[in-house]
């Protein structure tokens, strides 16, 4: 309570320390934020000292700093060769949504303000994470999608969103699990992906091999296979194998109901 009195008089501008009931809600979840900021620090000596809650305050907000400076760095370093591929929804959040973001942010009184719907779909959740800690892994995982992408051709992508949808630049929809998705029928296959398109013959012998799989073990063979594919084209990238894998679940599914409904075509496009 303490430092939220001392946050109180600094916000009124050293006037006084006398604020509404919801400007002093507001500053107590600040102090709260940079103080979990601090707890979350992985081998925080300070932490095991149980160290004043002003202390575990102070580090929390260089924390806090310390991120938003990196974002910026993130966002400076993506945004040359940033790609939206014809998507609005990507494009509007990258290109408005984190400026807005970076301009507005207040690490000082209300650094849990995410203040972004962050409304392009991701492949992963973020739970209960907010302010520059949210954003910051979005962008994150923002990077990771552009470096999957980056090893493709634009016409290519576009291609396969277009088949997807045919008005797919206004729809929510992840850019990168529509074109892993598509991706998958010549991982099965081994087909090369520069080989696009599928003839009859060659969905008659997707069918036939994933007849009788689980969804379990269609995502077990496709996790497999993306192992394969961040050997050949992406330096066994850990962290974009952990990312693109969240989407997994989603497209074995789609891949098990599409077998056997025998229309395997809707999925396996180019």
């Amino acid at each position: 309570m303490s430092i939220v009195s001392e946050l109180a008089w600094k916000y009124t501008g050293c006037d006084h320390s006398s604020v509404t009931y919801e400007k002093a809600q507001m500053l107590m979840e600040a102090v709260l934020y940079c103080i979990n900021e601090d707890r979350r620090q992985e081998g925080n000596a300070l932490v095991a000292k149980n160290i004043p809650a002003k202390e575990a305050y102070e580090q929390g907000r260089k924390i806090v700093l310390e991120k938003l400076k990196k974002l910026q760095t993130l966002y400076n370093e993506l945004i040359p060769d940033f790609k939206d591929y014809g998507s609005v929804c990507l494009k509007d959040t990258v290109r408005k949504g984190i400026p807005a973001f970076l301009e507005r942010y207040d690490f000082r009184y209300a650094p849990q303000e995410t203040l972004l719907t962050l409304d392009y779909p991701v492949l992963r959740s973020y739970g209960v994470l907010s302010g520059v800690d949210l954003v910051l892994c979005y962008m994150q995982d923002i990077r990771l999608e552009q470096k999957f992408l980056s090893k493709m051709e634009d016409k290519y992508i576009v291609k396969v969103l277009r088949k997807y949808q045919r008005d797919y630049e206004y729809v929510l929809v992840n850019i990168c699990e529509i074109v892993l998705q598509n991706m998958a029928g010549h991982m099965i296959l081994d087909k090369p992906l520069q080989g696009q398109g599928f003839n009859r013959e060659e969905l008659e012998s997707l069918e036939e091999i994933l007849s009788d799989k689980t969804e379990e073990q269609i995502k077990a063979y496709l996790l497999k296979a993306l192992e394969r594919l961040m050997a050949q084209f992406y330096d066994n990238d850990d962290c974009l194998l952990a990312y693109l894998g969240g989407g997994l679940s989603d497209i074995a599914t789609r891949i098990r109901n599409n077998a056997e409904n025998r229309c395997l075509g809707q999925l396996f496009m180019l």
